[in-house]
């Protein structure tokens, strides 16, 4: 059935004209995929794979794993999923590999995106004592799935399916399906955020060396008559495909010890602060806890270790190491790292852009614990020049539907400063149509909503930037003394949607204000939009830490098209490479080099680390 626009309106925005035209609509393309070439296109397929299989997608970041799958057309992500079961989920939505709306698509469901295995042995069970594979070997195949999570809901025409490939017969067999609802929906049938499917493969027909099984989705797009409404759609979450044998219907998932979520800053307010300023109210700027989420996922009382490494990647003060602190967690049982208050408070010789690796990891001897990449989270707390609320991600798309509407978010000095320039991301809709001019305004404090206007700059529009940083740099066209708390947004000159990035994975709604009527109200969703401020001395936004003093340098850099990029030494050594959101995308141990094709154009930071020296970190720039 045809989507129509009325009907979605009517649905999405019953309140609209009573809450004065502030919504949400669908985040637009996906930043990460988009001009990132797909790392199947050039790579050698591994070898056949074996049972046990066991994919929970915490080992890669943006692509699936290429030494599992052959396609690259889901998003693997740690922010569209709600109660996540472990840090890592596959998203099938609307968008292609590059992160565009297919060509395709249409308001009527069409085949969208697709994750298909490499070749599984199913002919031989290698545990135990080998042998050919026989229906009595009971083989099955489980995995987890959310409709929605925090993306745009798949309607009922949508669908999310598995398929199994019989490699005799040379055809894909339809074995599960499931049709679109919200969230919300589906947690009141459920009970239970996640759904485990439980599939017997007992047909001989899939019981050979050339299974294979793959997820595809059907989705739709809203009436894109109008375009600047239009972005992506109809998200579903997977998670944990495990398939072995010696199971039953009750085992619907392996053993493991695992993170549920990600935390990606010590800081109350802020993933990305400058050094002044939080120096200025340490007490105030650090989070009064650390509060991340594991479970047991077994059947066996673990005794777990956790350990917590905070490292001053200046190398100018010590590295905080909290020792092993052990526990017993009984099966199937939920708790967390758990630290209040925060036993550390950053500090560093540094007067600026300081740098801070966290680690924090959960061990357990009891069990063979089968995924070790969901144990340790890591993550780099930046001290830049620029304050970042949001965490880099848009989850949906934010604005106003009333031509002089305005839009502003606030931000609170601890010190008087120098504002050069705002950053702002914009989602990507059909054909750019949210490319319309707004007035870039900023206002001052008028008991805690804004105030008099104390700088405007006209002829200012949505531009977007390809690669991981998608933040556009809108250059004040004279600098201004700010101090204590500032609102940053726009007023528009249309009644057409800007469709901001909006992240629904922090809230910080109550810093969040618009005005359609005359007067100041705070947001009514949930989110943080995805706007930055770049302050001090310098209208660009930092990108990383001045290289520490060592022998190790990188070539070619810039790198263009290089394939590879070459270290100075051919010591074993481990290699994370960080986005300039801090997230990082890519971990691999090497000798003499490694692979960039993964990596779209952009700035990246380098942490190296070996065995001979402290960690160090290189900046490694990619050009088109």
């Amino acid at each position: 059935m045809q989507k129509s626009f009325a009907t979605v309106f009517v649905v999405l925005f019953s309140s609209f004209f009573l809450f004065a035209q502030e919504t949400l609509v669908p985040s637009g393309m996906n930043p990460f995929l988009i001009n990132n070439e797909s790392p199947y296109s050039n790579k050698a397929k591994a070898v056949d794979l074996k049972l046990p299989f066991l994919e929970d997608f915490s080992s890669t970041f943006v692509y699936p794993d290429f030494s599992v799958f052959i396609d690259s057309t889901t998003y693997i992500n740690s922010s569209f999923a709600i109660s996540p079961i472990s840090i890592g989920v596959a998203t099938f939505d609307g968008l292609d590999a590059h992160g565009y709306l297919y060509e395709h698509g249409s308001s009527f469901a069409f085949p969208a995106d697709s994750l298909t295995s490499l070749a599984l042995r199913l002919d031989s069970i290698f545990s135990g004592t080998p042998h050919p594979s026989v229906p009595a070997d009971s083989i099955y195949f489980s995995f987890f799935y959310q409709p929605q999570g925090y993306g745009e809901k798949p309607d009922g025409e949508d669908s999310l399916l598995l398929e199994f490939y019989a490699a005799n017969q040379d055809k894909w067999v339809e074995v599960w399906s499931v049709g679109g609802t919200s969230y919300s929906s589906f947690l009141a049938l459920n009970g239970y955020p996640w759904k485990c499917v439980m599939i017997a493969i007992t047909d001989t027909a899939f019981l050979n060396d050339g299974f294979r099984f793959r997820f595809r989705n059907y989705a739709s797009y809203a009436d894109l008559s109008f375009p600047s409404w239009a972005g992506n759609a109809d998200f579903w979450n997977i998670d944990y495909i495990f398939i072995d044998s010696d199971r039953d219907f009750t085992d619907t998932i392996p053993s493991d010890l695992a993170f549920r979520e990600k935390k990606e800053t010590l800081l109350k307010n802020h993933y990305s602060m400058p050094w002044n300023q939080f120096m200025a109210n340490v007490a105030g700027e650090m989070a009064d806890e650390i509060n991340i989420p594991y479970t047991n996922y077994s059947s066996s009382l673990l005794n777990v270790t956790e350990r917590l490494i905070i490292t001053d990647l200046s190398g100018t003060t010590t590295t905080y190491n909290s020792g092993l602190s052990a526990a017993n967690l009984t099966p199937q049982t939920d708790t967390s790292f758990y630290r209040s208050p925060i036993p550390y408070t950053f500090t560093t010789l540094l007067s600026e852009n300081a740098e801070f690796l966290i680690q924090m990891a959960i061990n357990t001897a009891t069990i063979s614990d089968p995924i070790k990449k969901n144990d340790t989270l890591a993550f780099y707390q930046h001290f830049y020049n620029y304050f970042a609320s949001d965490d880099g991600s848009a989850e949906a798309g934010y604005g106003l539907t009333i031509n002089g509407g305005k839009a502003s978010f606030r931000f609170d000095l601890n010190t008087p400063d120098t504002l050069r320039s705002v950053l702002m991301f914009f989602n990507r809709t059909v054909n750019d149509a949210n490319q319309i001019y707004f007035y870039l305004t900023i206002w001052d404090d008028n008991g805690g909503v804004p105030g008099n206007i104390i700088y405007q700059q006209l002829g200012v529009r949505p531009e977007f930037e390809d690669g991981f940083y998608n933040f556009h740099n809108y250059t004040l066209e004279t600098p201004l003394a700010v101090s204590g708390s500032i609102y940053v947004g726009w007023i528009q000159t249309t009644d057409e949607v800007l469709n901001l990035g909006f992240d629904k994975n922090n809230d910080r709604s109550l810093r969040l204000f618009y005005n359609t009527d005359g007067t100041w109200y705070n947001s009514l969703y949930a989110g943080t939009p995805m706007i930055r401020i770049v302050v001090g001395n310098d209208s660009e936004p930092h990108v990383g830490i001045d290289e520490t003093e060592n022998t190790t340098t990188i070539y070619p850099n810039p790198c263009s098209n290089c394939g590879f990029v070459s270290f100075s030494d051919s010591e074993l050594k481990k290699v994370t490479i960080i986005d300039m959101n801090g997230k990082m995308v890519q971990q691999v141990l090497c000798e003499k080099e490694f692979n960039t094709e993964n990596l779209s154009a952009g700035f990246y930071t380098i942490v190296v680390e070996k065995k001979s020296m402290v960690p160090v970190m290189l900046k490694l720039v990619i050009t088109e």
